[in-house]
Parts: C-alpha cells; sequence; structure tokens
C-alpha cells in the first residue's frame, strides 16, 4: 500500500475521540491478548497437545526397561493327620503356617526390529500434529475475532457518517424552513425536508443499536464481561502490497492444514514400519533378585528360606500368523498412498482458495483508488450543493441527492477497504503467516 493511499485513509478515517472517564480504546491486538487468555477452544486445544507431549517419551515407545517389584506374604491354618512309613504318625490341629516371597524383576527389549524407533517417530508426529491443531484453532479463533473487531470498526466508521448525514440533513430542514418563513418555499418542500430528516435520523439510531450488538459479540469472542463498553481505533490501514510468488510459495510450506496432512502422511509411514517390524525376531534380556521365607509348624520341612539372584535372555520370532502381518502391511501401504492423494488435493483446493483470495484483494485495492475520487466529488459536490440550495438555485430533490451520493460514496469506500483487509488476513491465514 502506497503512502499516499495511507494518507487517504488517514484523512477520510480519523479516530474517535478517547473519552478516558467512560470507554476504553481497544486495539486489535489488545483483543487476540485477551482472547488468548480467555478464549476455550483454545485452551481446550492446548490440554489435547500436552496430552501429545506426555506420550511422546522413550518409555511408551518402548526403548527402557522395565522395572516390577513383588511382594507377596501367605498365612495358612491347618488341621493335619500324616503317617509316615516307619508307622509313627503326626497329627496336629491348628498348624500355622506362613510363606514370604519378594522379588525385584527387569527385564529389556534390547530389540524388536526396530519396531520402537518406528513408534517412538509415530509419536513424534502425533506431537505435532497437537501442535498444528493448537496453531489451527488459533487461526481460526483469530480470523473470528478480527473479523469481529473490524465489523465494529465499520460499524463505528458509518455511524460517522450516519452522523453526517443527519447534521446535513438538519441544515436542510433549517433552510426550509427559513425559505418557507421567507415565502420562497411551499408548505411540500418544508415537509419533504421534515421527512428526510426523519428516515436519516431513523437510520442513525439503528445504526447506533447494531453498534452496541456487535461489542456485545465481540465481548464474547474475548471471553468476557458481555456489558463492557470500549472503542475500537478505527483507522483501516494495509500493510505493503501481497506479493502472489511469495504467498504461493509460503502455502506449499506454511498451511496448516496441509502441514497437518503431512504429518498424517508421515505417521501412515511410521505405521508401516512398525508392521513390518514383526516380521523380525525380538529380543529381550532379564533378570531379577528373589527372597523366599517359609515356616511351617507340621510337615517334612520347618523352616526354609531362599536369597538370590537370576538372569537369562529370550528370542521370539513371529514364523507363521495366518499372513496377518503381510494383509496388514499392504493396507497401511494402501494408507499412505491415499494420504498422499489426500495431500495433492488439498494442496490445490488450498491455492484455489489463495488465487480467488488474491483476486479479490487486488480489484479491493483497485476500488480503493477509485472510491476515493469518487468520494472527494461527492463532497466538492454537496459543498456547492448546500450554497446553491441556500440561493434557491436547485431543487430540493437535487440537493436530496447531492446527499444520498456522499453517503454512498464514503460508504462503498469503507465497503472496499474492510472487503481489502478481510481478503489480506485470508491470504495470510491461507499461507500460514498469520503469527509471522
Amino acid at each position: 500500500m502506497n503512502q499516499k493511499l495511507i494518507n487517504f485513509i488517514l484523512l477520510f478515517l480519523p479516530i474517535v475521540p478517547f473519552q478516558a472517564h467512560a470507554q476504553q480504546m481497544l486495539g486489535a491486538e489488545e483483543t487476540w491478548i485477551i482472547a488468548l487468555e480467555n478464549n476455550f477452544s483454545i485452551q481446550i486445544a492446548k490440554n489435547d497437545e500436552q496430552v501429545g507431549r506426555n506420550n511422546n517419551s522413550l518409555g511408551n515407545a518402548g526403548m527402557l526397561p522395565t522395572v516390577n517389584g513383588v511382594l507377596n506374604q501367605d498365612n495358612t491354618v491347618t488341621n493335619t493327620k500324616q503317617t509316615f512309613l516307619n508307622g509313627s504318625s503326626n497329627d496336629r490341629n491348628g498348624a500355622k503356617a506362613d510363606q514370604l516371597n519378594a522379588a525385584v524383576e527387569l527385564g529389556w527389549t534390547i530389540f524388536d526390529g526396530f519396531k520402537m524407533f518406528a513408534t517412538k517417530g509415530r509419536f513424534e508426529q502425533l506431537q505435532q500434529q497437537g501442535e498444528l491443531r493448537v496453531r489451527l484453532q488459533m487461526e481460526q479463533v483469530f480470523v473470528r475475532l478480527m473479523k469481529g473487531y473490524f465489523d465494529l470498526v465499520l460499524a463505528t466508521r458509518l455511524l460517522k457518517l450516519e452522523e453526517e448525514t443527519d447534521q446535513l440533513s438538519t441544515l436542510r430542514l433549517k433552510l426550509a424552513e427559513d425559505r418557507f418563513q421567507a415565502g420562497k418555499a411551499s408548505k411540500a418542500e418544508l415537509l419533504n425536508a421534515r421527512v428526510d430528516r426523519d428516515t436519516d435520523k431513523a437510520r442513525l439510531l439503528r445504526q447506533k443499536n447494531q453498534l452496541e450488538l456487535l461489542k456485545t459479540q465481540l465481548n464474547q469472542l474475548m471471553g468476557r464481561d458481555l456489558k463492557l463498553d470500549f472503542q475500537v481505533d478505527t483507522v483501516i490501514q494495509f500493510r505493503k502490497e501481497l506479493a502472489l510468488a511469495d504467498l504461493e510459495q509460503h502455502t506449499l510450506s506454511g498451511n496448516t492444514g496441509l502441514r497437518m496432512l503431512k504429518s498424517a502422511e508421515a505417521v501412515n509411514y511410521y505405521q508401516l514400519k512398525e508392521i513390518q517390524a514383526e516380521r523380525m525376531p525380538s529380543i529381550t534380556v532379564k533378570g531379577g533378585y528373589n527372597y523366599s521365607r517359609s515356616n511351617s509348624e507340621a510337615g517334612f520341612l520347618q523352616r526354609a528360606s531362599n536369597l538370590g539372584y537370576h538372569y537369562g535372555a529370550g528370542v521370539n520370532l513371529n514364523i507363521f500368523n495366518g499372513n496377518s502381518v503381510g494383509r496388514r502391511i499392504e493396507n497401511a501401504r494402501l494408507g499412505i498412498k491415499n494420504a498422499e492423494l489426500i495431500y495433492k488435493d488439498s494442496s490445490s483446493k488450498v491455492l484455489q482458495a489463495l488465487y480467488q483470495q488474491f483476486r479479490v484483494y487486488k480489484t479491493s485495492i483497485e476500488l480503493i483508488e477509485l472510491e476515493k475520487n469518487r468520494v472527494e466529488t461527492a463532497r466538492l459536490n454537496v459543498e456547492i450543493a448546500v450554497e446553491q440550495y441556500k440561493q434557491g438555485v436547485i431543487s430540493p430533490l437535487e440537493f436530496r441527492q447531492s446527499q444520498q451520493n456522499l453517503l454512498q460514496a464514503e460508504n462503498s469506500l469503507l465497503q472496499s477497504l474492510y472487503e481489502g483487509l478481510m481478503s489480506e488476513l485470508e491470504l495470510k491465514r491461507i499461507s500460514g503467516g498469520l503469527f509471522n
């Protein structure tokens, strides 16, 4: 956006005077800061992201050993009657016995066909997807918030225009009354001026009501008290003119939706590696330390205890399982192909949206230049019409038409500014540059 156009925007879109005692002046950046703290959907997305971070660990991927501790105490009370080969016997009622077992067991899969590395890679992609979902949610909230903010900016500027129109209508009514008193105007001319003034006042009241409704909506988007009153900065400015080639390049590498699809494609790839690993042997080492103790008031053994450790290793190989692994591998490969096709299709659609939005953006820039000249001409025409109406050179209808032309010209300029700003916002969202 060249400096001439920016100066023009500043000329025709003055900031509404700030009333520190009544209303807070709220900038677009401040609304975003408030929403970041209060918006529920962003908080939910961040919690989901943390789940992905928690799952992305070496232990969850199976890379770390497991250590289990076991402690068992068993007590029995029995009535025992025993007869031995030498003819002796041992009868005991209420004989007590107890057994204590304690062990610490370690198991560690040191090789599983590299499945654990594929699993870790899949977890990293899932964590990245969580981060991208947060970004996507932030982008969606940001766009809604900025649209709500600039809806309010537009409504504020339209209110200013309606106030100016009301002032012109009031002036016309005063002139009509003076002309009627002087016998230079008919009763019909006076009544028409009054009707037009009342029509403009009614439109002004509706615009004030619309402004209050939009404030409530923006407060809701920011997650704060709906009754809070505030003002917005009504200066609309574009940044430097966007280049299609740069936007196209950034879209393919930075669009959040496309990045999520790429991550999903990588997840499918790691899932294939996990399944392929099942065709390879897995090697597990294990070891432990055991302690046992037993006491018995009846039987052959009155007291015993054991203390020691054990160690070993094992190999597991899936020789045949009904070709289940082969079937799952084929399905995983088809999943990868589908993910690639979905990405290509989505890339085409995203670029199409980019080109369409860029056309809207360029058209808005061109329209702003045209509307600027139109407003300047319409303002000059109104100034001339006021003097001519005072002198009785033009009719009330011609005066009203010049007034309406100015209102339409200023309204069209604001609409072009608004559409240009919204298209710029959408272009940055598509190209992944909202938060850069």
